[in-house]
């Protein structure tokens, strides 16, 4: 019961029928509130059956964390990422960042903290690095078939190791260098697969910048510094970093959907306290403790609910005090104060107990809507006490002038109750989820709290009557004007320049009102201080993962293959996650391939010429040679640079470049001395080192072969399959979700990829057009009906006039200030217009109501009549709204503020330009 379409407007076309009855109804009103007023006991104990009742299911009622909840249900995309979810549970990882320390430092700690975290329940995945052994034992089948054959080339011209008798390692090792660099002529740029050679050329750049740095450095290190290397930063070593490695991610996955707080709030602790407990240990060891924060939908999510929900309390207690403050300073009366308040509070407490019976759950949306209620709820308790007050300081017994004044402000009640509950039935219409079901239970909310001020405040006031000394009770006809307001009306010039140039700036703002903004941003609704949003905005900055992540599905491997090189060309993506290479369609053949590689290797004796090397080092005889090799090479680097000029490839002509000045540095510095030889000795025993890693690599492929799901390590499968066999493709956008056109973009990639393309940026595109196709509707069916609800309840053109006027005038100045003031559009303060036609719809009506009345006034002594009530009424919203602002939850804040601006406006259009209006429409009104 989330949505109203036809079936609703259905709803609103009977309310209205009824409305239009209930209107005729002021007698019985009267007799209702009087005789509730003759019984109030019964009233307060069915009142309070009705709170208990309500309190307990209020306390069940759930609250959603999750943006899916906010989402149209039955569409293509909400289908596709539901389907997901039942086969791979959670769509989002936590992602846990760990920065501030050595590499070292922060690869340990990752890697400990991933090992923690999967041992817990909660937890399905906890992934801080690739599976890199895994990965490199069957690099044969992920490898392009023609590297496989350039490595079986080249070892099969090697010379067996008996050949090479009185030579050593090194030696017979740089003489192939020297003849291999006369012998083989520059290639062919039309031949070279650019993106191959780009890769290769980088990762001699780096072997040669890390010499250079051996030779310079005063303690050169044990090992190569492999952060630097080109690409990701620990990509070989398969950590996830940031691009200079100074962040390190776990990726944790939840073992269940974490939609409901509940059970997202024991998957954030759970792994908190791993992390708290892991620093600890760290911190009593001695050793350097790296700073870890959070970030992640999950994270996100986290954050919201925890910050809305001490917004919430905030806002709820400061309101009420407020509120309760701002009666008491007006009325001086605890008991008038009561009066307003607990029949409001009972009813706000009564709509969410049903709540649960209705709509089922919260959102973050709905969840912050209670101190909206507190304000409206009030202003209901204001109209119909003043009106007892005046009947009670006419002299009328305690329960007739409850019964009378019931009766006599019934019909500006009902019209403004009316309006706000149309207005608000008006945006359960809309398809986003978000604003329907604020609709839905706000109409309630009203409709209760109306019922609430009709039943239970007349059995309260005849408990705690309040003095009639009270300023509360003051009758009309003790109004006194000021004297520069004597004349009791504008002059009638002045009066049309005040409606001209409100009509004319209203009309200018509601012009405006199109063109402001609409900041797409979600991470910008969080608190200015949100680890979540840090984070993630850095994740995006500074490296190729981020959580807002594109999955595709497949039926099988083959149509994941399929989408995996897809994607890979597109540039909308960063990175692509799959593993579809590890299933190529010759993998036969490839494995055969990879048996003869690990022949060749242990025949040519491999591992032993590299431990041969080792032990050699480099000894001074062979330091010569050496000069002469990078001589030649550099000479080989100069000519296949000119053909890349040539052939207009500037990125391979930079590379080669730096490529060149290495060279010639190392030739000027290999030539120094012994320091020089026994530094590139060292450097030499390090790139061995890596070498000997490599060639073991390649022995154990003597056991290649074809792999199977089942033989991928658990961590692997369950990521990338589903029990049904279903295949999973991730790809990480290469910008940021929250700007419009990257978004399309992206999404337009990535359904021309596969059609069943999923995840958040899915999502939040169908979020993003629900909720501002949703305002739009929303405001336009919301204004329409609380033109014709007030239409049909006051009959009167003038009337109608009067009492719309105001609402329409202040919502232009509104629209207006935000344009003027540079107030953008989000997710949270889009609701805000409507909002305000719901909250402000009173004081035009209440105004008009006692136009009518109180024929024998003058225009400014009705202002000031109707005044003291409406002002009181705003105040009371505005108490409720300036708490609203005052939330750590920028998304509630900025509701709070333009909500408040919007009342400010109408209520001043009500104050000052409702008189005017009424000076027109009522030329022969008194002076």
């Amino acid at each position: 019961m989330t949505t109203c379409n036809s079936p609703d407007l259905m709803v609103i076309f009977i309310i209205v029928n009824i409305g239009l009855i209930l209107v005729n109804m002021s007698t019985l009103a009267a007799r209702v509130a009087q005789r509730c007023a003759l019984h109030p006991w019964r009233v307060l104990s069915i009142a309070l059956i009705l709170s208990v009742l309500a309190a307990w299911a209020t306390a069940h009622l759930p609250v959603y964390t999750s943006r899916q909840a906010l989402l149209p249900k039955n569409n293509a995309v909400s289908d596709r990422f539901d389907r997901f979810l039942a086969k791979f549970g959670a769509a989002s990882d936590l992602i846990v960042v760990v920065e501030g320390a050595d590499s070292d430092v922060l690869d340990g700690y990752a890697r400990e903290l991933a090992v923690r975290l999967r041992k817990a329940p909660e937890i399905a995945q906890a992934s801080d690095r690739v599976d890199m052994q895994f990965f490199a034992d069957h690099a044969y089948l992920m490898a392009p078939p023609e590297q496989l054959n350039r490595l079986m080339q080249f070892l099969a011209e090697q010379p067996a190791p008996s050949s090479r008798a009185g030579k050593t390692e090194i030696q017979t090792l740089l003489a192939q260098a020297e003849v291999w660099l006369k012998t083989h002529p520059e290639p062919a740029m039309d031949s070279v697969d650019i993106k191959m050679a780009e890769a290769a050329l980088a990762g001699v750049d780096f072997l040669l910048g890390q010499w250079q740095e051996w030779l310079a450095v005063d303690t050169p290190p044990l090992e190569l510094d492999l952060a630097k290397a080109p690409g990701d930063s620990g990509a070989l070593e398969g950590r996830f970093a940031s691009r200079d490695g100074r962040m390190q991610f776990v990726f944790v996955h939840p073992a269940k959907s974490v939609e409901e707080f509940e059970s997202l709030e024991i998957f954030m602790n759970k792994v908190k306290a791993a992390s708290v407990a892991l620093t600890e240990d760290y911190r009593q060891q001695g050793l350097e403790v790296p700073v870890v924060g959070f970030t992640g939908l999950p994270a996100i999510e986290y954050e919201e609910h925890i910050n809305i929900h001490k917004d919430i309390i905030l806002v709820v207690c400061t309101s009420a005090v407020l509120i309760l403050l701002l009666i008491l300073l007006v009325a001086r009366s605890v008991r008038w104060a009561l009066i307003i308040f607990v029949p409001m509070g009972l009813g706000v407490l009564w709509s969410l107990g049903l709540a649960l019976f209705t709509v089922g759950h919260l959102t973050l949306i709905t969840s912050g809507f209670i101190a909206i209620l507190f304000g409206l709820g009030a202003d209901y308790g204001i109209f119909t006490s003043s009106r007892i007050a005046e009947e009670r300081a006419a002299g009328q017994p305690l329960e007739t002038a409850i019964g009378r004044g019931i009766g006599a402000s019934f019909h500006a009640v009902l019209t403004a109750g009316g309006a706000s509950l149309l207005i608000f039935c008006a945006l359960a219409t809309v398809d986003f989820v978000g604003f329907s079901e604020l609709g839905l239970i706000a109409a309630k909310g009203v409709l209760l709290i109306l019922l609430s001020t009709l039943l239970v405040q007349p059995a309260l006031y005849a408990l705690l009557p309040p003095r009639i000394s009270s300023r509360a009770a003051q009758a009309p006809t003790s109004v006194t004007l000021p004297k520069w307001l004597r004349h009791g009306r504008y002059p009638a010039k002045l009066a049309g320049i005040i409606v001209g140039v409100a009509l004319l700036t209203a009309a200018l703002g509601l012009w405006r009102g199109f063109a402001i903004p609409f900041d797409y941003d979600v991470l910008a609704l969080l608190p200015a201080d949100s680890q979540a949003a840090h984070y993630q905005r850095r994740m995006v900055a500074e490296s190729d993962y981020q959580a807002e992540v594109v999955i595709f599905t497949a039926p099988d491997v083959a149509e994941a293959r399929r989408i995996t090189q897809d994607a890979e060309k597109l540039t909308s993506f960063a990175k692509v996650q799959s593993i579809a290479s590890l299933f190529p369609a010759d993998a036969g053949a490839r494995a055969a391939k990879a048996h003869d590689i690990a022949r060749q290797i242990n025949q040519g004796q491999w591992a032993e010429r590299v431990d041969t090397l080792t032990r050699e080092g480099l000894p001074v005889a062979a330091m010569a040679s050496l000069g002469r090799v990078l001589a030649g090479f550099e000479t080989w680097i100069d000519a296949t640079q000119e053909l890349a000029f040539s052939s207009g490839q500037t990125s391979l002509v930079e590379r080669l470049e730096s490529i060149r000045g290495r060279l010639s540095s190392l030739q000027a510095a290999v030539i120094q001395g012994e320091s020089a030889r026994l530094r590139t000795e060292m450097f030499w025993r390090a790139v061995l080192k890596w070498g000997g890693q490599a060639v073991n690599i390649l022995s154990r492929w003597q056991s290649a072969a074809p792999v199977l799901p089942s033989d991928l390590p658990l961590s692997i499968h369950d990521r990338f399959f589903a029990q049904d066999g279903t295949v999973a493709v991730y790809a990480f956008p290469a910008q940021t979700v929250y700007v419009p056109e990257n978004l399309d973009r992206l999404m337009k990639d990535a359904y021309q990829v596969s059609p069943e393309a999923t995840g958040f940026p899915a999502t939040h595109q169908m979020f993003a057009v629900a909720a501002v196709q949703g305002f739009v509707r929303g405001t336009l069916l919301a204004a329409g009906v609380c033109l014709l609800w007030i239409m049909l309840v006051v009959r009167r053109p003038k009337g109608v006039v009067l009492a719309a006027l105001p609402l329409l005038i202040g919502g232009g100045w509104m629209l207006g200030l935000m344009y003027v003031c540079g107030i953008s559009y989000n997710y949270a303060n889009i609701i805000a217009l409507p909002l305000v036609m719901a909250l402000a719809v009173d004081y035009g009506v209440w105004f008009n109501h006692r136009w009518t009345e109180l024929t024998d006034r003058t225009p400014f002594e009705i202002s000031l009549i109707s005044g003291r009530v409406i002002g009181l009424a705003a105040g009371t919203e505005l108490a409720g709204l300036g708490a609203i602002m005052l939330a750590h939850y920028r998304g509630i804040s900025s509701l709070g503020k333009d909500i408040t601006l919007g009342l400010i406006c109408c209520l001043l259009a009500t104050f000052v330009v409702a008189p005017a209006i009424g000076q027109f429409l009522d030329r022969k009104r008194k002076s």
